[in-house]
């Protein structure tokens, strides 16, 4: 008689992580390859698939390498932080040493937010240049020439990864439901968009094909994604005002990186480009507002027991009695 530990579905597990990790890369790595116009992969078919391969191979490589270099350093402060949140406070001791862990683990988080901003920026790109050198050397046939080409691609690898992933993750029970609704933003920004270039004279995609001017929209609403913050002010209407203007300079450098992209995204003066940030920012409302829901009815608490004694009993009635 043999007992299940459960060990082989968990490696399983990481095994099937692995390989959707690496799938979404290589998605990324194919859309950058076709839209950046210095990015080039040649040759036949079967080459430029193991191209791709290699290339979201390295990508991946370089941001696991990052990411556990990251975790190791961090580690100790937050073993610490952890342990002295443990710890029994002193109530008759200062605020500041009372608040102090709470200091040190919002710190953390903008440090780890910050080096999660490094890696997007740096790793991604340098990955991939690497990546592309070596199957030069190789005898493959890749290009990916300038710097702000190799910028621009490390991006773009970085968003369609990301939005790839969230695509396999609606195969996944737990996460079925945030994976649809990160969906439908990307999904409605790429609408707006379009929009936005149908009825505003300065915003235009370059003349390409149906599906390559659809494969750059969804591109476009991928990158939109990447800096997404969320805001609440007590004044009505001026987070709104707030989050349209951030989306105005988010599609503003969208649309200088896309200078290095076929076809190019153009915004042609200020208010075009106002009002194309406005129109996205309008469409994406219903996720939006999909997301709000589903944090509020996650942060709703525990229905409170019912008191079991009489009212008359005379001892106090409560929650905590």
């Amino acid at each position: 008689m043999t007992v299940n530990t459960g060990r082989g579905n968990g490696r399983t597990g990481r095994a099937a992580g692995v390989v959707l990790r690496l799938a979404s890369v290589a998605a990324g790595v194919a859309v950058a390859a076709l839209l950046v116009v210095d990015f080039r992969l040649t040759g036949p078919a079967g080459r430029q698939v193991l191209v791709v391969a290699l290339l979201a191979a390295f990508v991946s490589a370089g941001v696991w390498a990052a990411s556990s270099v990251t975790a190791l350093l961090m580690r100790p402060s937050l073993r610490r932080v952890r342990g002295l949140l443990a710890e029994e406070p002193d109530l008759w001791g200062s605020d500041r040493e009372f608040f102090a862990p709470m200091r040190r683990l919002m710190l953390l988080g903008v440090v780890q937010t910050l080096v999660n901003l490094l890696v997007l920026l740096t790793v991604y790109p340098l990955a991939l240049w690497a990546g592309v050198r070596i199957c030069g050397s190789a005898g493959l046939s890749a290009r990916l020439a300038g710097l702000w080409p190799v910028f621009v691609s490390g991006l773009l690898v970085a968003a369609v990864a990301i939005t790839v992933g969230t695509f396999f993750a609606l195969f996944r029970r737990r996460a079925s439901r945030a994976a649809a609704r990160s969906l439908a933003a990307v999904l409605l920004n790429a609408t707006g968009l379009a929009l936005a270039s149908l009825v505003l004279d300065g915003v235009r995609l370059d003349s390409a094909p149906g599906w390559r001017q659809a494969l750059a929209l969804c591109a476009v609403a991928s990158l939109f994604m990447l800096p997404r913050i969320t805001l609440s002010l007590p004044v009505p209407g001026i987070a709104s005002i707030v989050l349209v203007a951030y989306h105005c300079l988010v599609l503003w450098l969208i649309c200088a990186a896309f200078a290095f992209v076929d076809p190019s995204l153009h915004a042609d003066g200020f208010w075009p480009l106002a009002g194309a940030a406005a129109i996205m920012w309008a469409a994406e409302w219903p996720a939006r507002l999909a997301v709000a829901r589903a944090q509020g009815a996650a942060a709703q608490p525990d229905p409170v027991l019912p008191d079991p004694f009489p009212p008359d009993h005379g001892f106090p009635s409560g929650p905590l009695y």
